[in-house]
């Protein structure tokens, strides 16, 4: 079972790189290319591998990457719909792969290999 520590891990590297994906959204869709955007891209970039390695180093690679990619597909899916008005341009299909992501984390999370 994943432990509290690793959860907060697992919600901070989430959070970082969503940031960083909404920051990077909103940079590339301004008409300014130099904008205040453009800085804090590049100051918030390495702090996602920072915290993903932190995860990996207590999940391992495979689950860490399972885990926090899924997580920030979906989170960052909530971002667009909710704050950039996005859900006019998403199907009943991309909501049920969104469904199935949420499973196969769940799958990755609850179900662990027992120990032998």
């Amino acid at each position: 079972m994943i432990s509290a520590s690793t959860w907060l891990y697992i919600v901070a590297a989430v959070a970082v790189a969503s940031l960083t994906n909404s920051v990077s959204a909103v940079w590339a869709g301004g008409e300014n290319r130099f904008s205040i955007w453009l800085p804090a891209m590049v100051v918030l970039s390495p702090i996602v591998f920072v915290t993903f390695g932190l995860v990996a180093a207590r999940t391992g690679l495979a689950i860490a990457a399972g885990t926090v990619d899924a997580l920030l597909i979906i989170v960052t899916i909530v971002i667009g719909l909710v704050f950039f008005r996005e859900w006019t341009k998403t199907s009943a299909l991309q909501y049920l792969g969104i469904g199935f992501s949420l499973i196969g984390i769940c799958l990755m999370l609850f179900f662990p290999k027992a120990n032998a």
